[in-house]
């Protein structure tokens, strides 16, 4: 049961540590990191979600069941934190909205595609690209418009959607969903030599991402608040994935197992990056999302590999 946990768990994250102990030493500055770091969110990541969906059989409905066990979960703990960072630290909007997002934003991207991938192989591929097509589309514009309410008071309408709207459709997963989408529905067939370099940036997405969130890490070990984190990556770690695996299987009746597990490992993913690049943009909150990447993180550990023990049972 264990040896293919750790034949999942060991590859990941000893590119992970390899990234972070380079970094840590200056072997790899941080110019360098924000350079890998958006060679893999711009053109990577891009070209993978180009290439699957293109190739993919998409369902003929969409999966409502699926996707409101993944939200009404996730919502359930982005608003729980909001309630909890009012009520135990009295902070201001923008600060609950940023712990808020550090409880309950997966990194779906840098660690969730490499994981599902590699302990689930092609069988999910449909659920993965269902719930990361979504969740730029869904948690980045209500993130956007919560931190313009929160920042102004009372943001005007057509400042927020304005924002929203730029940011959405200039995001290159966003384009790079829509263009397989695209693809797929005309049924079109790129040009081989065009489709070996997608391919051949599609490929680099798991090393690269890796190394870079690894790279990343470095940065936010720093300046923990230890009052508040501590809540977060339990939320983010263990409650978020109890939440969304409860609805998926109780109350919304998922039967594809891969699905179902698929789901459940998303929102058991440590906190991404996205909390902090909002809290550094604002400036807010910037130690308590940076503190909560670090630990979650690196309790995911741990974590994602009892989960994953399980579910090879």
């Amino acid at each position: 049961m264990y040896g293919p946990v750790i034949d999942i768990i060991l590859p990941i994250f000893g590119i992970l540590l390899i990234g972070y102990t380079t970094a840590s030493f200056g072997w790899f500055d941080q110019t360098a990191v924000r350079g890998l770091t958006r060679y893999v969110f711009d053109f990577a990541v891009p070209m993978l979600l180009l290439r699957t969906i293109a190739t993919t059989s998409l369902p003929e409905v969409i999966p409502w069941d699926y996707l409101a066990s993944y939200y009404l979960g996730t919502f359930i703990i982005l608003f729980s934190g909001l309630g909890l960072t009012r009520l135990l630290w009295q902070r201001t909007f923008s600060q609950q909205v940023i712990n808020a997002f550090s409880g309950s934003f997966s990194n779906t991207v840098l660690l969730g595609i490499p994981i599902i991938l590699l302990a689930f192989g092609d069988q999910a591929v449909l659920p993965l690209f269902i719930i990361i097509g979504t969740h730029g589309i869904i948690m980045v514009p209500l993130f956007t418009i919560m931190l313009e309410i929160g920042k102004s008071g009372r943001a005007p309408i057509k400042t927020v959607v304005t924002k929203a709207s730029y940011g959405l459709f200039t995001n290159p997963l966003i384009i790079g969903l829509l263009s397989g989408l695209v693809c797929n529905f005309f049924e079109i067939t790129l040009w081989k030599p065009l489709d070996e370099m997608v391919r051949l940036l599609a490929s680099s997405v798991t090393p690269c991402a890796l190394f870079a969130l690894g790279a990343t890490l470095v940065s936010f070990r720093k300046n923990i608040p230890w009052q508040e984190v501590p809540l977060f990556v339990i939320m983010k770690t263990i409650i978020h994935p109890l939440i969304v695996g409860v609805l998926a299987t109780q109350v919304f009746d998922i039967r594809n197992t891969t699905w179902v597990q698929v789901l459940v490992m998303l929102a058991a993913m440590p906190t991404g990056v996205n909390p902090f690049l909002f809290a550094s943009r604002y400036n807010v909150g910037q130690s308590v999302s940076s503190g909560t990447v670090f630990i979650s993180t690196v309790f995911s550990i741990f974590s994602l590999s009892v989960l994953l023990a399980y579910f090879q049972q």
